[in-house]
């Protein structure tokens, strides 16, 4: 019999010998985990349609003693967010911020609202958000809950409100005054005011509006570029879903600038 319950997100899955699946799931109450599904490719009752990535389930569990892994008894399906998974850019946006809140669950205080931000953002992007602004809003403020978040209210030399021209700073995380920045070590990247204004504004709303934030295409950009490399340098390594990302956004701008073309045409 199962000995415990809890609401889960499924990250990845991946094979475990022949029948088995070993699976990676977000959790509210300890974080990420890691569990053995047995016989799961078989089993047409105890895994119902529940062991897709970026599903929002329930997991029964049982006790391993002595092991790191958890023992999956069966799963119930709560959600599987059907829309963003016909499309691209949101099934990119909603890998990086499951890879990033996988990654980031390790303070148990942080756990329980890293967890509700990853189902809110996936909530979103099903409903039709727009993944463009999505991404930068939800993934600095799991940043801000996983202990890493940016500095961005005061200049990091200074303490003063900073004065463009604007700088950040990915080795100290924080934003710099331009008359600070002479003799600050690098990598510095230039960040302008309104992209400033944007972060700074997610990094102080509550989950449940974030969905509100628009960032035009310039300030998107820039914000996740800056984003990107802070995770890099902090990390120690990019994300594995990033590339995904970045790969169907510039096919999708792509077909759209196409688009563009031929209704001029």
């Amino acid at each position: 019999m199962p000995d415990r319950q809890t609401p889960a997100i499924i990250l990845t899955v991946r094979d475990y010998g022949e029948a088995d699946l070993l699976v990676t799931f977000l959790t509210p109450g300890q974080g990420r985990l890691t569990g053995i599904a047995k016989h799961a490719k078989k089993s047409r009752r105890r895994f119902v349609h529940c062991l897709e990535p970026l599903s929002r389930v329930v997991l029964f569990l049982s006790p391993r003693p002595g092991r790191d892994l958890e023992f999956l008894e069966k799963g119930e399906l709560v959600r599987s967010f059907p829309t963003l998974r016909q499309d691209l850019p949101r099934l990119g946006t909603a890998a990086v911020l499951a890879e990033v809140a996988g990654l980031l669950a390790g303070p148990p205080e942080a756990t329980g609202e890293i967890f509700a931000t990853l189902e809110e953002a996936l909530k979103r992007l099903d409903q039709g958000g727009p993944p463009d602004s999505l991404l930068p809003a939800f993934l600095l403020r799991l940043l801000t809950l996983g202990g890493y978040g940016p500095r961005l209210g005061q200049c990091l030399q200074c303490g003063r409100e900073p004065g463009p021209p604007l700088y950040f700073s990915i080795p100290q995380g924080g934003v710099l005054c331009g008359a600070c920045r002479p003799g600050v070590p690098g990598p510095l990247l230039p960040l302008d005011p309104g992209t400033w204004k944007l972060l700074r504004l997610a990094q102080e709303m509550a989950r449940d509006k974030l969905s509100r934030l628009r960032f035009p295409r310039p300030q998107r950009g820039q914000s996740l570029a800056i984003l990107k490399a802070f995770l890099f340098h902090h990390l120690g390594r990019g994300l594995k879903s990033w590339a995904f990302w970045e790969k169907v956004t510039a096919k999708y701008s792509g077909a759209i600038g196409e688009e563009g073309k031929r209704e001029k045409g």
